[in-house]
C-alpha cells in the first residue's frame, strides 16, 4: 500500500469525527454543568444587613455590618448604647441595600435606597427640609 493511500485513509477517518460531535441545543450538549457558564457549583454571595436602633434619649445607633438580620439588630444596639443612651431598640433593618439619616433642628428621616447612595440623598433631604442635612450615611452591600 502506498504512502498516498494511507494518508487519504487516514484523513478519510478524522473527516467523520465531526459527525460525532455535541451540536448546540442538543440534549447531551446541555448534560454537563461548567463553573464558569453561570451554573452548577458558582453560588450567589451571601446578604448582608443593616439596622438602626433607638434609645430613651433619641439617639440613634446604626450598622451596616450586619451578616445576618439578628446579628446586625445587636450591632446597632451595641452603637446606641455606646453613645451613652439608655433602653436602645432595634427599630428597622435591612438587607443589601443603602440607608441615610437626615437631621435638622426639628426633624429627623430615615432613608432606605436601593438605588444608591446620591438618590437617598435627594429623597431624605427632601423629605427631611430645607434645614436639615446627611448626618449618617452607608450601604450594607455584599
Amino acid at each position: 500500500m502506498s504512502v498516498l493511500t494511507k494518508i487519504v485513509i487516514v484523513s478519510t477517518l478524522f473527516l467523520s469525527a465531526a459527525a460525532f460531535a455535541q451540536q448546540p441545543g442538543s440534549v447531551q450538549y446541555n448534560t454537563v454543568y461548567l463553573p464558569g457558564h453561570g451554573v452548577g457549583d458558582t453560588k450567589a454571595p451571601p446578604a448582608k444587613w443593616g439596622a438602626w436602633a433607638r434609645g430613651d434619649d433619641r439617639t440613634l445607633g446604626i450598622t451596616f455590618d450586619g451578616r445576618t438580620e439578628d446579628e446586625a439588630k445587636a450591632l446597632a444596639v451595641a452603637d446606641c448604647q455606646a453613645k451613652g443612651s439608655k433602653n436602645c431598640l432595634p427599630m428597622e433593618t435591612f438587607f443589601n441595600t443603602c440607608a441615610l439619616v437626615a437631621a435638622g433642628p426639628s426633624n429627623r428621616i430615615i432613608q432606605t435606597s436601593n438605588r444608591g447612595l446620591p438618590w437617598g440623598r435627594r429623597q431624605a433631604l427632601k423629605a427631611c427640609g430645607d434645614d436639615c442635612k446627611i448626618v449618617v450615611e452607608g450601604c450594607a452591600l455584599p
